[in-house]
Order: C-alpha cells, then structure tokens, then sequence
C-alpha cells in the first residue's frame, strides 16, 4: 500500500517507453533505427538514476522521522534553548532549598569614625557643648536556621566589639573592649501564617511545573520538525511526481503531434496537450523551490543550518496504532500536565490571601528570646573574663481595634478572588479535557482516513495508468486524461498530508497528556 508511493518517475516511464513508441512507430512509420536509440536512451538514464543515488548515498544523509526527531532533541537551537531555561530553573530551586539549611554570616563594621560637637544638658538643666571625637569598631559571626516546622528563626551568635575616644579627660582609658561570644536567640510568629512553609510548598510546586513545561516544550519541537520532516517528504515526492508528468506529457505531446500530422487530432487537442506540458514544467520548478525551502527549515530544527549536502527523508514504513482510551487519556492529562501545576498554585495563592486577611482582623504576637553572655573591659583578654549572663525576652502584640471595616471589605474581596480563581481553575479542567478527548477521537479518525486515502491514492494510479494507455490508443480524449493525471498527483498529495496530520497529532496527544501510549508509560526527562 505504502511502496508505490515512493516510485522513481524514470523507472515507471522507461518501462512503458518501448510501448509508447513501439505504438508511434506502427502509426507513424518510424524506423526500428528510432527505437534502438530508445532502448540506448532508456540504458543511459538507469545510469544517470544509479549514478545519482550513489552520490546521495555518500554525500547526503538520511534520516527517519524518528531519527530527526531525536537529533533536534539533541542539537537544535530551540533545545538548547529549552535545556537551559530549565537548568536556570533548577539553579533557583536549588537558591530557594538553601533557605532551609543553615546559614552561616560574618559581619563587620569597621571602623565607624565619628567627630562632632554634642550638645549636653546638665543636671542643673543647663546645657554644655562638648567635642566628640570616636571612632568604633564591630564583628559579629552568626548561624542562623528557618524552621519549617513553626516558621520561626533560630540562630546562635559571637560577636566583638571595640570603642576608642580621642577626645577622653583624666586618666581614664583611651578605649574599651566589649564581647558576646555565645548568644541565643529564637523569633517566632504567633497566631500566623507560616510563610516559610508555604513559600516552599511553592516553590516545589513550582518546579514541578517546570520540568513538565521542559517536556512539553521538547515535544512541541517534535511536532515542529515532523511537521518540516513531511513537508520536505512532499515536496520531494512531488519534485518527482512533476518530473515524471513533464517527461509523460513530453511522450503524449510528440505523439499528439505525429496524429496531428496524419489529421486524427484537431490542432485543438494539439494546444492543449502542449499546455499540459508547460504546467507540468512549471510544476517542477515550483517543486524544485518548495523542496530547497523545506530542506533548510528542516537543517535549522536539526541544529545543522550551516551543513550541505542532501537530506534523504524516508515514508515512514508504518504508524503506531496502540488503542487509544479517552478517560486514561484525560486522567494523564491531569497528572502530568504542567497547566494542572500552574491551577495548583493559584489555588495555593488565593487561600493564602484570604488566610491572610482573615488573620489581619484577629489577635496576634511574635515571641522573642535570647540567651547568652557578654563582658566589657578596658583590654581583649579581659573582655573574655568572668562572663555576665544576658537574657530578653518579649512578646510584641499587635490587636486591631478598628480601621473603618477595611479588614472585613479586604476579607470579602479574597473570598471573591479565591470564588472566581476556583471556577476558573473548574472551567479550565473542563477545557483540558475536551481538548485530550477531541486529540483523541481526531487521532482515530485519521487511522481510518489514512486507510481510505492509501487505497484512494492506489486507484487513483491505476486509474491514470489505464487513462494514458487508452489515450494512447486513441479511446478517450486529452481532457479525460488530464482529469486522471490531475487525481492521481490530488491522491498522492492527500495520501501524504493525511500522513502528515497523523504524525503531527500522534506527537500533540503526547505533549497533551506527556504519555506515550505506544509504549504505555510517562513522558520523562531524558
């Protein structure tokens, strides 16, 4: 069914050649002289034919769908491209894990000069001005974690410090040393939102949602270079098709014109065998044009823009037909789907706004603890000497009273929001799967229309076979003929479009659902 597709113009003509003029001969008197130089002619273009493909075999090279697919996976522009915009993801998601783990800082002040005239109220409420002239200096190391589990922040902290002021009176020291070296602190929000677990619940989501949206996008490119890979399978065949048709209406033209010479044909049918054979000599130029454009579009989605030679496409020798279920189809879809994490986050964020304006209309606090120890003295080593204890501990309390039903109208605009993003989120399921299921059904009806137009393309030929050879024998007139000649090639065209919607849809039902039903799993990265 498919084999016939793919025929050489030139075998199929010289194969009818010695019939042709075999025929020419008997009605026009030709010599056997004229048809010893067919048979040589017929011999030198089987040459030609053998000599072509065997430079093609060498220099071009060919591809199979499959095989097309996968090098533009591997060294397309737009992959490349995909690949690191995931990888850049990757290296955010990893940025945003990193806030869970302990973080340890350095911090230094160094120095601080300062010179200035102060004003000082005295204790008989007068006021002196007095120069000011320092200069200080601090470090301090800290160790800090999150915890996910409450959202509050526990860290452990050293630090040193050191103040010398040139101004000083008396006999007192020219600086001081002060030191903490271990304090404990802990922060810890009341009666709210643990932001630091809900930021992360989203950020994983997030990047789940980017390497399905790394795989959907790898699979539009598979549906883009079997797009190219069939319109250059076209255009070959159809550069074929034209130089087969310029080469069968050159035979009928000279035939037509020996029956004009004799009177069986009106100058009429003459004319228009002869403009049959412009337009088959158009059509290849055309064809010739289409296949260069095609050739490039192709080599630019295989990464190898820059490359010569010849790209030899093949008709794929069949099409997976697996059984094809609409509700696992649609149950894919929303597992794998990247659009299904995006709903999932919106969702995430709109119930996180109205806990947030809920919360904003009630009683909360943030608890704050610290533990350590500190000294001060007037040289290093005994700023580290009979340490004294440090503690604070508070709780902020924040209580709205009133602000004139500002809370309450924002808590009314989150419930509206959070409404309108559910039905949002419920309408777009629904859309999602009316398209799984339309990709579906069309996938099974172009498995029986790629049956109905390989037989319609097969009678098709036929059909012209017997047209010209009944023309030949004066049966039937040009305009039948070109009638059959203009089906065959609508057949063969059909035939090859059809395959091309199959492949193409085959490809957007697995970027659809990110399933491959021929071999029954996921989609995943490579």
């Amino acid at each position: 069914m498919v084999q016939h597709l793919i025929y050489c113009p030139l075998d199929k003509n010289l194969t009818e050649t010695p019939h042709y003029f075999g025929e020419v001969a008997n009605t026009l008197g030709i010599s056997g002289f004229h048809c010893i130089l067919m048979k040589i002619y017929r011999s030198f273009l089987l040459l030609y034919l053998f000599g072509f493909l065997s430079i093609a075999s060498i220099f071009g090279q060919s591809l199979s769908l499959e095989e097309a697919i996968q090098k533009a996976k591997n060294n397309s522009p737009i992959s490349k491209q995909v690949r690191s915009k995931f990888e850049a993801e990757q290296w955010r998601f990893k940025s945003n894990r990193a806030i869970l783990k302990p973080q340890l800082a350095f911090s230094a002040q160094v120095p601080e000069f300062t010179r200035r005239i102060n004003q000082v109220t005295q204790p008989d409420g007068s006021i002196l001005f007095r120069p000011l002239s320092q200069n200080f200096s601090s470090g301090t190391l800290s160790l800090s974690q999150n915890l996910l589990a409450t959202g509050g922040t526990l860290s452990l902290n050293s630090g040193l410090s050191r103040i010398d002021l040139f101004e000083n009176q008396g006999n007192n020291p020219n600086y001081y040393w002060r030191s903490a070296p271990l304090f404990l602190s802990f922060s810890q929000p009341l009666f709210r939102i643990n932001k630091i677990r809900w930021d992360w619940e989203q950020q994983k989501i997030g990047f789940d949602q980017a390497t399905r949206i790394q795989l959907e996008q790898l699979e539009d490119l598979s549906i883009s270079v079997t797009q190219k890979y069939f319109e250059l399978l076209i255009s070959e065949v159809q550069l074929n098709n034209s130089q087969y048709n310029v080469k069968s209406n050159d035979t009928i033209f000279r035939i037509s014109q020996g029956r004009y010479g004799i009177g069986k044909i009106a100058e009429n049918e003459l004319l228009q065998v002869e403009l049959g054979l412009m337009n088959a000599r158009n059509s290849v130029e055309r064809s010739k044009v289409n296949k260069l454009t095609s050739e490039k579009e192709l080599r630019n989605l295989l990464g190898e823009y820059e490359k010569e030679g010849i790209i030899l496409v093949n008709l794929p020798s069949g099409v997976p037909k697996p059984f094809l279920d609409p509700v696992k189809a649609q149950a894919e879809a929303r597992e794998n789907r990247s659009d299904f994490k995006a709903l999932e986050m919106d969702e995430n964020m709109s119930r996180m706004n109205l806990r947030s304006s809920q919360i904003s209309r009630r009683f909360t606090a943030d608890l704050n603890l610290s533990v350590g120890f500190n000294q001060t003295a007037t040289d290093f080593n005994s700023a580290f000497k009979n340490l004294e204890s440090q503690q604070s501990a508070f709780i902020g309390i924040n209580v709205p009273l009133t602000n004139g039903g500002r809370n309450k109208a924002q808590v009314k605009q989150a419930e509206a929001e959070l409404n309108a993003t559910l039905e949002n989120i419920k309408n777009r399921r629904n859309m999602i799967d009316i398209e799984v299921f339309n990709q579906v059904m069309q996938l099974r009806q172009l498995q029986a229309s790629l049956e109905i137009s390989a037989k319609a393309d097969t009678i098709a030929q036929r059909r012209y076979e017997m047209a010209k050879s009944r023309y030949l024998i004066g049966k039937i007139t040009i305009t039948d003929l070109t009638i059959a000649q203009q089906e065959k090639d609508e057949a063969l065209i059909n035939y090859l479009q059809t395959l091309q919607q199959y492949w193409v849809s085959w490809y957007s039902l697995r970027k659809a659902t990110l399933f491959d039903f021929l071999n029954g799993k996921k989609v995943t990265p490579e």
